[in-house]
């Protein structure tokens, strides 16, 4: 008979279990054994609760052919909105990538190893953006399985739960030894290469010790935007309701460089002389929207085909854990320590360049054209090369305690010290004021074709480049947690059992920009300080061209303790009440109270019903509360200059960008930041008429009050007249004038509401040919409303980009069958994904002969996407395995999508790096030797 689905008891502790034994996700557990189930502080025998827990076992992490933690969580049904690799490409997510349960957030998601809490990214940044764990962190080779607990579990574990728990536990008390080499081939580029090895020593049970040691280490190439034909050009084509339609993603920074005319119009000196626009860019004509009569027209840089779509990752990882009994005690402690290199290269530099009359470079260039006046040009310093960013996030986490029996309680303390540091290294970026010297100096002429400057000019445009390390964060949690359970009295359905626990954690960030990043440097390739209070031009101090810093380093730390109490009443042998209460008081905001009750009915025995309702918080991070308000890079989308933002940059005192351009951003902490609250709910079922058959059924509700977030862009530019706050200005180092720039500031906005229920159904069954395993996983969202600002209106992305800047996937899963023969084993998996809106873009409409003859509003249908992915595994004897695989068989490319923006977002254009993966087909193959 197989047993139900693993779930969770309601809540209590503030950590979790440091050795959870495995969950049934489909067979039964040895009876008697007691074991702690995630989203529970209470050991049991039956490992049923009230909550849903997914499990994730090794040997399926194994079919997956999945190479990393992050592709096996991103291709689960249940998982939606996270970080990708991908993201880091012109994204500056800094390597990392997380897990977001139901697309609620990453930040509201709690990671958890072995059931201790770990620090947060040091890369995150002040707006909260990658304030959660860096999946990177955790090495796959290491992992026995992974427990999701798909409800909120705040009651139990404090902050962070409001979406779910996701829990790594690893490979342990095992005397086993395997070596492990892979490979991963796509067509073009990002292909893989992977080594792992690991052995046990002595047996708990048999010695009264265990030590087990796993190191690994992988590492993959780059994979170049001209290596994809979906997504190597920012010029696309395609066809709608009958129509045909071109798009252009450009920048309005090429080289040559575009200028202003007297009129304050962009235009291409090169292609008013040459009479068309050079290579790698196309012409953009944009008639102004104020009624002037006024155009924009001039080149845009085919930025896209620059990228790296894939970036390049080393990554290092080794991890002990050792045992050892002494009666009716278990002493343990853990080590992991992980590190990360990646490098992610997009398209060589933009910024700009003023250009007075008494240039030589206005008398040749400009004045032919007809600009008479001083100017400022737009240019790419593509003879730079490009731009280079290298991350490299090292993670460690200790953990020892000890538990066992301890008058008639069974107990777990556990000490753990986490910290993430993760540094950035920039190459390709010259100083503002360094190419405006090289400007004044005649050696610098950027009105010239890529490669046409002169060797003297060349030289010094090289000697501009930095190389170094530019920014970088550490983030550090010190925690202890005390749980203990035990019987307290008999009930008519069996003992009632009492759980209860105490938590303290430390939690400290420090910001660690370099003195470039902070604007302190006058030469910043010779590292020469600045002096602001000084007349000496030479002495003046430089910030990053096209990209100002002039970030502020910040550091705060908090702390938290908390308390709890979970009950388990049995009131009858078919049902089974629970409730817990936590209290949470936090150094710099104040105090939590959580809840949670729950139950479980059993009215036959192939039946199981379940429910529950909580409550749960999610704190601010340090740097959303305690950081300074500064530069924050740029918008992701490109704004022209309508009549409402010209009024409010000349309320400032500042310009509108001229042209279609990116603005620059301010962000800082907002020390009256309150945290978020949430109510959530669970109602389902599991069936199983037979031992071949099992089905589950959980619908889940959360409602969030207080979001944090940024007023979208989208917004505050399409209505600047409403947002009056949201706008400061920004002065550019190089030209000295002063831009209207966008506020993306913490802020509590208003609710959001999402309701969606998780299926699986799994069958299984012998055949005269073997065993057949099928089983069918699918989330499907039934409800989003979320607003943007407190009282304001509600928006849903289910199927829709446009509201909210992402899409929320109104269904999407797999469908994964196992065939077991012999010493064969054959799995086959269907992934499939529903489509949706794309967000709202003009596109320029094309005749039957290609010409364009106007322009509309388009909303492209993204259509369900659908791959398929196989694998054959052959076991010649007990020691050997040998696996073959293909991720993708038919290579699916990902379908067309012409959003620019949205979040968690890279600079790739055609397709969605978010959602679907550029590599395409990949055939992969791993041999493992046992011992």
């Amino acid at each position: 008979m197989t047993a139900f689905r693993p779930t969770a008891i309601t809540v209590a502790v503030q950590a979790l279990v440091t050795s959870l034994a495995l969950l049934p996700a489909v067979w039964a557990q040895d009876a008697g054994q007691r074991i702690e189930i995630t989203g529970s502080s209470i050991k049991r025998i039956d490992a049923e609760g009230a909550l849903p827990v997914q499990v994730i076992r090794r040997d399926e992490i194994a079919r997956s052919g999945a190479t990393s933690t992050t592709d096996l969580l991103q291709r689960l049904p249940a998982i939606q909105g996270g970080f990708a690799e991908s993201s880091s490409v012109g994204g500056g997510a800094g390597g990392f990538t997380g897990v977001s349960v139901h697309n609620i957030g990453e930040t509201r998601t709690l990671v958890l190893l072995n059931g201790h809490r770990l620090a947060l990214f040091g890369g995150q940044s002040l707006t909260g953006s990658a304030a959660a764990i860096d999946l990177n962190a955790i090495p796959i080779s290491a992992i026995e399985r992974i427990e999701i607990l798909t409800d909120g579990a705040s009651a139990l574990y404090g902050a962070d739960a409001i979406a779910g728990v996701v829990n790594f536990i690893t490979r342990r008390d095992t005397t086993d030894g395997d070596v492990t080499v892979g490979f991963t081939s796509p067509k073009a580029g990002a292909k893989e290469k992977r080594i792992s090895a690991s052995k046990g020593f002595g047996s708990l049970n048999t010695d009264g010790y265990n030590l087990f040691l796993t190191v690994s280490h992988d590492e993959r190439t780059k994979l170049d935007a001209s290596g994809r034909n979906f997504g190597n050009t920012g010029k696309v084509f395609f066809s709608q309701d009958g129509k045909n339609y071109r798009i252009q993603q450009f920048s309005a920074q090429p080289i040559p460089a575009n200028a202003v005319d007297d009129l304050g119009q962009l235009v291409s000196p090169y292609r008013l002389t040459n009479g068309n626009c050079p290579e790698k860019t196309f012409r953009v004509i944009e008639p102004y929207n104020d009624g002037s009569g006024l155009v924009d027209d001039y080149c845009g840089f085919d930025f896209v085909g620059e990228l790296e779509i894939y970036p390049v990752r080393n990554r290092d990882s080794v991890m002990a854990s050792f045992s050892k009994r002494l009666g009716a005690h278990e002493l343990f402690a853990d080590v992991l320590y992980s590190k990360t290199t990646q490098i992610t290269r997009i398209a060589p530099v933009p910024g700009s360049i003023a250009i007075p009359t008494s240039s030589p470079l206005h008398a040749k260039y400009l004045q032919p054209v007809g600009i008479l006046q001083d100017t400022v040009t737009f240019y790419r310093l593509y003879d730079l090369g490009k731009r280079e960013t290298r991350d490299t996030p090292k993670f460690l986490d200790l953990a020892f305690g000890s538990k066992g029996d301890l008058a008639g309680w069974d107990y777990n303390a556990t000490f753990a010290h986490s910290e993430s540091d993760s540094k950035t290294a920039i190459a390709g970026y010259p100083g503002a004021l360094a190419v405006g010297r090289l400007r004044a100096s005649g050696l610098l002429d950027p009105f010239v074709l890529a490669g046409q400057q002169s060797p003297a000019g060349q030289a010094a445009i090289n000697a501009t480049s930095y190389n170094g390390y530019w920014d970088g964060g550490t983030s550090k949690l010190d925690s202890f947690q005390l749980r203990g359970s035990k019987e307290l009295m008999a009930m008519p359905g069996g003992p009632m059992l009492f759980g209860t626990g105490f938590s303290y954690q430390q939690e400290k960030f420090q910001s660690n920009p370099s003195l470039f990043a902070q604007g302190k440097l006058a030469d910043p390739v010779a590292g020469t300080l600045c002096d602001p209070t000084s007349s000496n031009p030479l002495l003046a101090c430089d910030q990053r061209f096209g990209d100002e810093a002039a970030t502020e380093a910040y550091g705060a730390n908090r702390k938290a303790r908390g308390l709890f109490g979970e009950l388990v009443m049995p009131l009858s042998k078919t049902f089974e009440a629970t409730t817990s209460l936590r209290y949470d008081n936090y150094s710099d905001f104040g105090n939590a109270t959580t809840y949670k009750a729950g139950f479980r009915w059993t009215p036959q025995k192939n039946l199981l019903i379940r429910g529950s309702v909580g409550t749960g918080f999610h704190a601010p991070t340090v740097p959303q509360v305690n950081a300074t308000l500064q530069p924050f890079g740029v918008t992701s989308d490109k704004y022209l200059c309508s009549p409402g933002l010209a009024a409010i940059a000349t309320s400032l005192s500042a310009n509108c960008q001229p042209g279609n351009k990116q603005y620059d951003q301010l962000a800082g902490g907002n020390p009256n930041l309150q945290p978020e609250t949430s109510r959530q709910a669970t109602l389902g079922l599991r069936f199983e008429p037979n031992r071949e058959v099992s089905a589950g059924f959980d619908l889940w509700h959360v409602a969030v009050k207080d979001s944090f977030g940024q007023l979208t862009e989208q917004e505050v530019f399409a209505n600047p007249q409403s947002y009056l706050t949201s706008w400061g200005t920004k002065r550019d180092t190089g030209t000295g004038v002063v831009y209207l720039a966008f506020k993306a500031d913490n802020r509590n906005l208003g609710k959001s509401y999402q309701t969606g229920v998780d299926v699986d159904v799994l069958a299984r069954g012998k055949m005269g040919f073997g065993d057949v395993v099928s089983n069918l996983k699918v989330t499907y969202m039934i409800r989003e409303a979320v607003q943007l600002q407190k009282g304001g209106a509600y928006y849903s992305a289910i199927g829709n980009f446009a509201e909210l800047g992402y899409p929320t996937f109104r269904w999407q899963g797999t469908w994964a069958n196992t065939l077991k023969a012999g010493n064969w084993t054959h799995t086959g998996v269907i992934n499939m994904r529903s489509g949706y809106l794309d967000q709202v873009t003009t596109a320029e409409v094309l005749d039957g002969a290609g010409n364009v003859v106007g322009s509309e509003d388009v909303r492209l249908k993204v259509p369900q996407h659908f791959t398929f992915d196989w694998q054959s595994s052959w076991t010649p004897r007990k020691d050997v395995q040998i696996t073959l695989g293909m991720i993708n068989v038919f290579d699916t490319t990902p379908p067309l999508s012409i959003s620019t923006g949205g979040l968690n977002r890279g600079q790739q254009f055609g397709f969605d790096d978010r959602f679907y993966d550029s590599r395409g087909r990949m055939i992969y193959g791993n041999f493992s030797y046992k011992f």
